[in-house]
């Protein structure tokens, strides 16, 4: 019942704003958001936007927020993975085509498939996780799938 309250106030509170302050740090929920979900997680609030992969800034954001004040206590936005087989960082901007999909949490760990194609055509699978913490994310692990 405490989730499905918390993902209905959080979809008020995406239809309520519609201006941006600017791409690069967005403070509210974007009408360029396709995507997103809210979990206690710990103490506090995890939520998590996906933006739409044709927007111009097709990421996914992270936010731990306080329970009760909805307080921004740490953002990371996810818009590039680095691919340990070709030694290069792929961003999300220069991509052909760009999915993020099986978005889940688990054990304080978001977990989440990419497919991603190259302007050279070539599709890439990754698998990826981060731990959420009380107060910040450890660094994204992603990998290859094969």
């Amino acid at each position: 019942m405490m989730k499905q309250l918390i993902t209905f106030i959080c979809m008020i509170f995406t239809f309520s704003c519609t201006e941006a302050l600017s791409n690069d740090d967005k403070t509210y929920v974007s009408l360029d958001v396709i995507e997103m979900n809210v979990e206690r997680v710990n103490d506090n609030l995890f939520r998590w936007l996906k933006f739409h992969p044709d927007s111009e800034f097709p990421c996914l954001r992270l936010e731990i927020l306080e329970a009760g004040s909805n307080a921004l206590i740490k953002r990371k936005n996810i818009c590039n993975v680095y691919d340990e087989a070709l030694k290069v960082t792929h961003d999300f901007k220069k991509l052909s085509f760009l999915d993020i999909y099986n978005l889940s949490i688990d054990a304080q760990t978001l977990k989440f498939d990419l497919e991603l194609s190259l302007l050279s055509q070539n599709v890439v699978n990754m698998s990826c996780f981060i731990k959420i913490e009380n107060k910040d994310f450890s660094p994204l692990n992603c990998h290859r799938l094969e």
